[in-house]
C-alpha cells in the first residue's frame, strides 16, 4: 500500500507529494511547493526507527514555485512512513510505503513539467552524475528507460556526432559542435541500450569566430558505439548537449592519417588526442609515442632575418620533472616581448622571466653568413599525462601582441639519446651553478633515471672453462676501445698467481660489439688459454652499472676493478694488493701507483681540492711527476684511489650498495665509492710498490656525452653536494706536514 495522507490545513494551490520509483529499490518523492516558505526535509522511518533520504535535488521554476525531489532506498521488508511539511505555514503531510506495494516508474514528461532549460540541466546532471552512482542504477533496466524518456524529451531530435579518425582498435576520435556559450563541461557520457557509461576526458573545443559555435573533439571507447541508437551526453553547469553518435564504418581513417593530413593545421588537437590516448589504456604511452614518430610535425621556426624578429626552438626534452627548453632569438628593432608555452588547455604559459640568455651565432639568410643572436635555456612545466610529447609547441610574442608558433624538430624518443641532447644543450663555458641546478640538472637526472631502467638484465658467455674458487674476481668494463685488449690479455696470461686464483670478467657496455667482442675474446683464449666471463649488457648503462653488473656475477671474494686501458708492469700486482687488505688496520680498498705511457705518475692516490666556483674536484697526488718521485714512493692512506685500478673485499662492495648510479656517463663514481668506504670506518690505501700503466681515458674520448658536454660539471655538482662536508673533513684530517707528502 502507498497511501497519501491528507494535507493537515487547507491548501489549494499545493500539490500532493509524488512517489515513483527510479529502479530496483530506489525511490523517488517529488512535492512542488507553490509557497516561498522553506520545505523541511523529509522525515522517514520504517518500523519506527529513523532514516534519512539520501540525495536531494531543490529546481525553482518559473512559476515561482519550488520542486523538490528526494532519493532514498525502500526497506526491503515492513512500512516506510514519510513525515513532509512546510514548516513557516504550519503545513504537513504524510506518507506511507508498504513492502509490497508497486509503485510505478518516474514519469519523464511529469519530471520536467513546467521545469526551465536550467533545471532539465540540473535534473539530468543529478540523474547521471550523481543518483546513477549513487545507486548503482547505471544497468538497471527501469533507470535505463526513463533516462531515455527524459532525453527524448529534453532532445527530440538531437545534433550529430561524427567519427573522423580510429585509433587502433580502441578508440574512436569525434567530432560534434556546440554554441560558443555553452560553456564549462563536466561531464561527458555515451548512452545506449545499456546505459549511461562516463567518458573519463576531457573534450578539445576549437571557436570558430564565423558562425558562433566551437567544433568539439572526443576520444569514445570504440565498444561504447553499439548502434547508431547510441548518444552522446554533454553536461555542464550551465549547459547539456544531447548528440546522435553514429557507428564507424570500415572507411574510417586511421589517426596516423588522420594526423598527418589534417593535424598540421591543429597542433593543439594533436598533442590532446596524444595526451588522452596515452591517459586512457595501458598501451596509450607506446601508442602516443608511435604516433609521433610516424607522424611528427613539420617544425616552425621565424628565419633568420637581418631587419625582423626570427626565433627557433633547437631542444625541447619532455620529462615529468619539466621541459627543458632552449632556442634562439634575434631582435633587431626592439619588438621582442617573450616565449611562451602552449599548455594542455591551450592557456600560455610565459616562460620569459626565466629564460638564461647567452650569446650565440646562427645562420643568416644567406649562404654562409653568421648573425649574432641571443639564446635561451629554461626549464619549463611538465607537460600533465603520461605521454611523452616529443614536440612541444611554443610561440614567439612580440611588442604589437603578434603570436608566432614555433615548433621545434622531432626530440629524442630514447631517453640515452635525449640525455646526450640535454648534457649538449648549453655550451659548457656558459653553464654556471645556477644554470646547472636550476635548469639543467632535474632533467638530466630524470632523463638518466629513465634510461637506467631500461638498461634490462645482461647477458652472460662463458668462453673457457672458469676456475671453480677464485680468490679474486678481475672485472673490466668495455665501451667500443678495444684497442688495449690483447695487451691487457697476455699480461694477465703471463702471471702465474692471476691464471691460478683470478676469474677475469668483460663487462661489454656498447652491445652492438658483442659479436665482434666475443670473436676476438675466443681467439685470444685459444693463444693464452685464459679463461673468460663476458656480461653483454642490453643496453649501454655507464661505468657505475657495467661494474655493479660484474661484480653480481663474481665468484671471488675480493673484487679488482679495473679498466681497460690499464696493463700491469710485472707479474704478481694482484696477489700483493689483494694481500694488503688487512682486515686488523681495517683497509677497505687500495690502489696502485698508475703510469702514463712515458713512465711519469698518472696516479698516486687522490685526494679533494675546492674550485673557484666552490666544486670539490678529484685530484691526483704527484700527477706528472717522475716514477720515482719520493713521496709517491711511500705507502700511506688517503681520502681515494681512482676507480681505473680498484681493489676491495666484495663483502664491503655489496655492503655499500657497489658504485652509485646516478652520475652521468662515467665520473666521480671511484670517489663516490671510496667516500662510502670511509663512512663504515674503513680506510683507503695508496701502495707505490705496486705499478700498471694507464693509458688515460682512451675509452671516456670515445663517449660524445662526455667530451662534448657537461656530464662532468653535472657529476661534479651532485658529488660536491653529497660529500662536502666528508670531503672537508678528510682534507682537514689528512693534511701533510710541511716537508711530507706534499701533493702537486
Amino acid at each position: 500500500m502507498a497511501e497519501l495522507a491528507a494535507l493537515t490545513s487547507p491548501a489549494d494551490d499545493l500539490a500532493s507529494p509524488k512517489v515513483s520509483s527510479l529502479g530496483r529499490n530506489v525511490v523517488l518523492l517529488t512535492w512542488d511547493a507553490h509557497h516561498p516558505e522553506r520545505v523541511s526535509s523529509p522525515t522517514l522511518s520504517t518500523d519506527g526507527e529513523d532514516i534519512w533520504p539520501l540525495a536531494s535535488l531543490r529546481l525553482s521554476l518559473p512559476s515561482g514555485a519550488t520542486r523538490h525531489f528526494w532519493v532514498f532506498h525502500r526497506p526491503a521488508e515492513g512500512r516506510m512512513a514519510v513525515d513532509l511539511a512546510l514548516q513557516a505555514i504550519g503545513i504537513r503531510t504524510n506518507i506511507t510505503i508498504d513492502s509490497d506495494t508497486t509503485i510505478a516508474s518516474a514519469d519523464a514528461e511529469e519530471l520536467i513539467e513546467g521545469i526551465d532549460r536550467h533545471g532539465c540541466v540540473a535534473l539530468v546532471s543529478a540523474l547521471f552524475n550523481v543518483w546513477g552512482a549513487m545507486f548503482r542504477l547505471q544497468r538497471n533496466r527501469t533507470f535505463i528507460a526513463i533516462l531515455g524518456d527524459l532525453l527524448s524529451q529534453i532532445a527530440p531530435t538531437p545534433g550529430h556526432v561524427i567519427p573522423v579518425a580510429q585509433i587502433a582498435d580502441e578508440f574512436i576520435l569525434a567530432r560534434t559542435s556546440l554554441i560558443s556559450g555553452f560553456g564549462k563541461i563536466d561531464a561527458i557520457y555515451t548512452f545506449g541500450k545499456n546505459g549511461p557509461v562516463r567518458i573519463h576526458t576531457r573534450p578539445y573545443r576549437i571557436p570558430d569566430v564565423k558562425d558562433g559555435r566551437d567544433a568539439v573533439h572526443v576520444l569514445i571507447d570504440r565498444a561504447q558505439v553499439l548502434s547508431d541508437e547510441s548518444l552522446l551526453i554533454l553536461i555542464g553547469p550551465g549547459g547539456l548537449s544531447v548528440r546522435r553518435l553514429f557507428r564507424p564504418d570500415a572507411r574510417l581513417p586511421s589517426i596516423e592519417r588522420w594526423f598527418r593530413e589534417q593535424a598540421q593545421a591543429a597542433p593543439g588537437l594533436r598533442e590532446h588526442v596524444l595526451l588522452d590516448i596515452s591517459d586512457r589504456s595501458a598501451a596509450g604511452p607506446a601508442y602516443a609515442l608511435e604516433l609521433q614518430l610516424r607522424s611528427p610535425l613539420r617544425p616552425r621556426r621565424i628565419s633568420s632575418s637581418l631587419t625582423t624578429p626570427s626565433a627557433e626552438i633547437v631542444s625541447a626534452l619532455a620529462t615529468p620533472a619539466g621541459t627543458l627548453v632552449t632556442g634562439w632569438y634575434r631582435d633587431p628593432v626592439g619588438l621582442f616581448a617573450g616565449i611562451e608555452a602552449s599548455a594542455r588547455d591551450d592557456v600560455p604559459k610565459d616562460l620569459t622571466a626565466d629564460l638564461f640568455k647567452f650569446p650565440v651565432e646562427v645562420a643568416g639568410p644567406t649562404d654562409g653568413t653568421r648573425l649574432s643572436a641571443t639564446g635561451f635555456a629554461v626549464l619549463a612545466p611538465a607537460t600533465s599525462g603520461s605521454a611523452q610529447i616529443l614536440q612541444p609547441r611554443f610561440h614567439l610574442r612580440l611588442k604589437s601582441g603578434a603570436r608566432h608558433p614555433l615548433v621545434p624538430k622531432l626530440q629524442p624518443a630514447d631517453p640515452l639519446a635525449a640525455r646526450a641532447a640535454a648534457l649538449r644543450a648549453v655550451p659548457a663555458h656558459h653553464v654556471d651553478r645556477s644554470v646547472l641546478t636550476q635548469i639543467l640538472s632535474p632533467i638530466i637526472a630524470s632523463l638518466h633515471g629513465q634510461a637506467r631502467e631500461r638498461i634490462g638484465r645482461p647477458a652472460l658467455q662463458s668462453i673457457g672453462t672458469p676456475l671453480a674458487r677464485p680468490k679474486v674476481s678481475v672485472i673490466i668494463p668495455l665501451y667500443k676501445n678495444l684497442e688495449f685488449l690483447r695487451f691487457q690479455i697476455a699480461a694477465f696470461a703471463s702471471d702465474p698467481w692471476f691464471r691460478a686464483n683470478a676469474e677475469l670478467i668483460y663487462v661489454l657496455d656498447s652491445p652492438e660489439q658483442a659479436q665482434e667482442v666475443e670473436h676476438l675474446l675466443g681467439g685470444l683464449h685459444l693463444v693464452y688459454g685464459l679463461p673468460v666471463v663476458l656480461v653483454v649488457m642490453e643496453r649501454n648503462g655507464g661505468y657505475a652499472r657495467a661494474n655493479n653488473a660484474g661484480a653480481s656475477v663474481a665468484q671471488g671474494d675480493v673484487l679488482a676493478l679495473v679498466n681497460s686501458d690499464v696493463i700491469p708492469v710485472s707479474p704478481g700486482w694482484l696477489e700483493k694488493m689483494a694481500a694488503r687488505l688487512n682486515g686488523r688496520r681495517r683497509i677497505g680498498a687500495v690502489g696502485p701507483k698508475l703510469l702514463f705511457e712515458d713512465g711519469s705518475i698518472q696516479h698516486a692516490g687522490m685526494y679533494f681540492a675546492q674550485d673557484h666556483r666552490g666544486h670539490w674536484l678529484n685530484q691526483h697526488f704527484h700527477k706528472g711527476m717522475p716514477r720515482d718521485y719520493a713521496p709517491a714512493c711511500e705507502e700511506r692512506i688517503v681520502p681515494a684511489v681512482t676507480g681505473a685500478c680498484l681493489v676491495t673485499p666484495k663483502s664491503v662492495f655489496d655492503a655499500v650498495g657497489g658504485f652509485t648510479e646516478d652520475y652521468v656517463v662515467g665520473d666521480y663514481e671511484d670517489s663516490d665509492l671510496c667516500l662510502k668506504i670511509t663512512m663504515t670506518d674503513r680506510k683507503i690505501a695508496y701502495l707505490p710498490d705496486i705499478e700498471l700503466y694507464h693509458l688515460e681515458r682512451r675509452s671516456m674520448s670515445l663517449n660524445t656525452e662526455y667530451m662534448r658536454g657537461i656530464a662532468w660539471q653535472y657529476n661534479c655538482a651532485l658529488h660536491t653536494e653529497r660529500w662536502r662536508d666528508l670531503m672537508i673533513a678528510a682534507m682537514q684530517a689528512g693534511r701533510p706536514r710541511k716537508g711530507r707528502n706534499a701533493a702537486t
